[in-house]
């Protein structure tokens, strides 16, 4: 049991210290906006994820093998974000302004963010093997 725990704990950390599409907003945003739009962001990723992670566990998982189109509409929407904040960085010149820093991301955007992040889908979505049958889920 302990082991399993260890190896949970593993993913966690790699999971999240690994750079995805959330950690380099909250790297952009501590650094353009300071530490309180940072910990705003951050706070936001970690309330989807574990929003998302209890949905799945209460079901959402079920539902989306029944309807893939569902699927098929969020990992479009991943790929539409994905390509928007890829968009964004090519223009961006990487100069830090300070003259006019705004708010920074609001704390729905980090939610938002971590329900089109592949990586909090394939940590929070379980994978079934079962006899005969190929897993499902990744």
């Amino acid at each position: 049991m302990m082991s399993l725990f260890l190896s949970m704990a593993a993913f966690a950390l790699a999971a999240s210290i690994t750079p995805g599409p959330v950690n380099l907003v909250a790297l952009s945003a501590g650094a353009h906006h300071g530490l309180r739009a940072s910990l705003r962001h951050v706070s936001g990723a970690t309330a989807g994820f574990t929003l998302l992670l209890l949905l799945t566990g209460f079901g959402l998982h079920e539902l989306l093998l029944r309807w893939p189109g569902l699927t098929r509409l969020i990992q479009w929407a991943g790929v539409a974000s994905l390509l928007f904040m890829a968009y964004k960085l090519a223009r961006d010149n990487g100069e830090l302004r300070t003259d006019n820093p705004g708010s920074g991301p609001s704390f729905l955007y980090g939610a938002t963010m971590q329900w089109l992040n592949p990586k909090a889908w394939l940590a929070a979505v379980p994978i079934r093997a079962e006899s005969g049958s190929k897993p499902t889920g990744r």
